[in-house]
């Protein structure tokens, strides 16, 4: 049986996953991050009837929290 190399996976992912944690981290300290592929300003929306995230106008960055109530 072959066994399956994920450290590559594991990389990207946390890669990708420090890149959203610095994005938020510098969106809460007010500074002005542009989305990395369309150039536009990402704004934090945290409203109770929306969606809770960080988005550009286009869509194309999306990240979503999970909030509990």
């Amino acid at each position: 049986m072959t066994k399956i190399d994920f450290s590559a996976i594991n990389k990207s992912s946390a890669k990708s996953y420090n890149e959203q944690k610095n994005i938020i981290k510098k969106i809460g300290k007010g500074h002005t991050v542009y989305c990395p592929i369309c150039q536009q300003v990402l704004s934090l929306c945290v409203a109770a009837d929306k969606a809770t995230g960080v988005t550009c106008l286009r869509g194309c960055t999306v990240i979503d929290f999970e909030v509990e109530a």
